[in-house]
């Protein structure tokens, strides 16, 4: 597999930003919910503080019924016109049929008739249709309006109820008559106008919708009138001449129901604790709201919506979304959720009864919405009053739109800059790949051409790059340059050897024909001629043992015996030794400083170092002019100690600083002017510096050779790790 494609394998792990960015969004929503389900619950008990006085009253007075009536709070005005166009979204209550036997009720639930109901401040507000296609009405000379169409209403309280009559001439302002039901006796009533603080403001319309014929009484009621009580009749009169006085039958009613409606003073108290982020609402046991509803600012009024109604979302958002609403059903448990009991937000809002059973059992509980990835929380307060039983809840409620809309952005942003990182990022790792593809390309080729055919090292460039490429085209290029120099080393072996074996050969050879020559008798040339033969001969030896020298080093070096030495004192005996056997130079030895707190104390082979003595000052005493001083110090370093042996003399090449200690190689010419001389007839093949070398790196230690900085001489140093 490339390195290209490894890398984009390898640049795959990125897409797991996604993953990470969506358990962050897990983990921050979680805390949120938390959060918010705590705040609902410290303010809903300050919120119970305040009202439970007013609700404990109210609902004290209230009698107890489960037939109840519920008149939704509205605030805004209505056109008492007899038309519904304000009523659409008002629940229909049915007025039931009835049976020609008058005490008798149909179960007819189809019922052509209804009213809807609601209120504000000051009156209770009704709509009534009914079917008729033959409507009587009031005639001015009939005695009383029981001989016509009517709708009779029933309301007031425990103490007084009144019967109220409701008709008109036409269509038009409808007239209203009343009487006391506790005043009426031998089923005989005495119908009054109302007073005029009870005064009823009503309009009768006739309609037709799909061929039926009938008509709307649109009316309020002053609140004064309507208390606890509230039952609507229908009374038809089928009589052509209304001056027959036919009294009008019962034609439907409504079940007599115990009349419920908002306390109007809890929009003060709740006025406080209104916010934009949760709704409000007050309700009773059974489940009846008792806080007013729309009786709430545009400013502190949470959104609310039609859940039936559904939002156009981007597609890709919406995959989004679904795919991490699936990741955090397990850590919500969404599947036990609730479904939320109304079909809109806010309970505030709420005009029909809410199930009790929701509050009651759960004082917290996360609600889902049907449909939707929505969802409620809901927190509830029992109101209790002074026997510790619960007359109502506060309730609050909060939608996760913010929630959903906080965690849908960081998710669609963290998803989007993930993927976008991912793929930038798998790119610019492309593009890398490619070009260390080439690089690597290069330096194969360029390895592979470096060497021809014939084994010669061809030329090499050496990238300049600082990273570890570039390291190991160096390294290369550093390679190669070792064999060339080997190479170089093995070509011009043979001519070494032939140098150095030509001389004493020739020398031999020249005798022996000489002695060839000499007269019998002449045994003085006979002599001088065989001895410069043995000399010869002798330097051959001496040439065949230099070259077995390195070789039985290195075996030496294998059998070495090793121990604690002091290297101080060695050098210094070694030193005086020279000084005996080299009495034309001064040695000096000198001990640095550095070493007055550090021990000088070496684990090694001490017969090797003094060997590697021996090499490397008689290499000083062949370059170094008579009378010179060659000095031998030992400092601290950071390998641990360092000895040094410098003399005066010439220059090292700057080319052969690094091949000085290469076997086979001598940079010696002639012999200084001055020296003594005594090693110019001694064969050097370049094995000295090689032994020293191999004694060094035996003892893991680093040999350098440079100019002394008077430019004047050469210093060897050698660094050796101490105990």
């Amino acid at each position: 597999m490339t390195l290209r494609k490894q890398l984009i394998i390898v640049s795959l792990c990125l897409l797991a930003l996604p993953w990470a960015g969506s358990q962050y969004v897990q983990e921050m929503e979680s805390v949120l919910r938390q959060n918010q389900q705590q705040i609902l619950k410290t303010a809903a008990f300050p919120i119970t503080q305040i009202i439970k006085n007013t609700v404990n009253e109210q609902m004290a007075l209230q009698p107890h019924s489960t037939d109840i009536l519920y008149a939704p709070y509205r605030e805004s005005p209505i056109a008492i016109d007899g038309y519904d166009d304000e009523w659409k979204h008002y629940v229909s209550h049915p007025l039931n049929l009835l049976l020609k036997d008058p005490h008798k009720q149909s179960n007819n639930t189809s019922s052509p008739h209804y009213f809807k109901i609601t209120m504000n401040e000051k009156y209770l507000l009704l709509f009534i249709h009914v079917n008729d296609n033959h409507i009587v009405y009031h005639h001015p000379n009939s005695p009383s309006p029981a001989f016509n169409d009517h709708i009779r209403i029933t309301t007031g309280s425990n103490q007084e109820q009144k019967e109220i009559i409701l008709y008109t001439s036409g269509p038009g302002d409808i007239q209203a008559v009343a009487s006391n039901i506790s005043n009426s006796a031998n089923n005989k009533k005495h119908w009054k106008p109302l007073a005029a603080s009870q005064h009823i403001n009503g309009y009768w319309q006739e309609v037709t919708n799909n061929n039926t014929v009938g008509y709307n009484i649109e009316l309020n009621i002053p609140l004064t009138l309507a208390k606890d009580y509230l039952e609507i009749t229908v009374f038809n009169n089928d009589s052509s001449n209304p001056l027959q006085h036919t009294i009008a039958q019962r034609l439907a009613t409504s079940t007599t129901n115990t009349l419920r409606h908002p306390i109007l003073s809890l929009t003060n108290q709740l006025s406080a604790f209104r916010q934009s982020s949760w709704d409000i609402a007050i309700i009773d046991t059974d489940g009846w709201p008792l806080s007013p509803q729309s009786k709430i600012s545009a400013a502190d009024q949470p959104k609310d919506y039609d859940l039936d109604n559904t939002q156009s979302v981007n597609l890709w958002e919406s995959a989004l979304s679904h795919f991490y609403r699936y990741l955090m059903e397990d850590i919500l448990s969404s599947e036990s959720m609730p479904s939320w009991p109304i079909n809109r937000i806010l309970l505030s809002q709420s005009t029909g009864q809410i199930s009790p059973a929701i509050f009651k059992n759960n004082q917290d509980q996360w609600y889902k919405v049907k449909n939707t990835q929505r969802s409620i929380l809901s927190v509830s307060t029992p109101i209790l009053n002074k026997q510790q039983q619960a007359t109502g809840y506060v309730v609050l409620t909060q939608s996760s739109d913010a929630l959903l809309s906080l965690t849908n952005n960081a998710l669609f942003r963290i998803i989007n800059l993930s993927l976008t990182t991912a793929a930038l990022s798998a790119l610019i790792l492309l593009g890398f790949a490619s070009v260390l593809s080439y690089r690597i390309r290069r330096l194969r080729n360029q390895t592979e051409n470096a060497v021809n055919q014939d084994g010669k090292v061809q030329s090499f460039s050496a990238s300049k790059a600082h990273d570890e490429i570039g390291d190991l085209s160096r390294s290369y290029a550093g390679l190669l340059q070792r064999i060339h120099d080997y190479n170089k080393y093995l070509e011009t072996l043979s001519g070494k050897l032939a140098h150095e074996l030509r001389t004493p050969l020739t020398i031999s050879k020249s005798s022996i024909e000489m002695l060839k020559m000499v007269e019998p008798q002449d045994t003085e040339k006979q002599q001088r001629y065989l001895s410069r033969a043995e000399e010869g001969l002798e330097r051959l030896r001496l040439i065949l043992n230099a070259m077995s020298e390195a070789s039985r080093v290195e075996q030496a070096i294998q059998h070495a015996d090793i121990h604690d030495f002091d290297i101080a004192i060695l050098v210094n005996d070694m030193c005086q030794a020279y000084q005996d056997s080299y009495p034309d130079f001064q040695f000096d030895f000198i001990q640095h400083e550095s070493l007055a707190s550090t021990t000088t104390n070496l684990r090694g082979a001490p017969e090797l170092i003094a060997q590697m003595l021996d090499k490397l000052v008689t290499n000083a005493t062949e370059f170094a002019p008579i009378n010179t001083t060659i000095r031998l110090s030992l400092m601290a370093s950071d390998l641990g100690i360092r000895l040094s042996i410098e003399n005066t003399g010439p220059l090292l090449p700057d080319n052969m600083q690094q091949q000085l200690f290469d076997s086979m190689v001598s940079i010696r010419n002639e012999p200084s002017n001055g020296s003594t001389g005594s090693g110019s007839d001694t064969p050097h093949l370049g094995l000295g510096l090689y032994i020293v070398k191999l004694i060094v790196k035996y003892h893991q230690g680093q040999l350098s050779a440079r100019n002394n900085n008077q430019q004047n001489g050469v210093v060897f140093h050698i660094d050796l790790p101490l105990r």
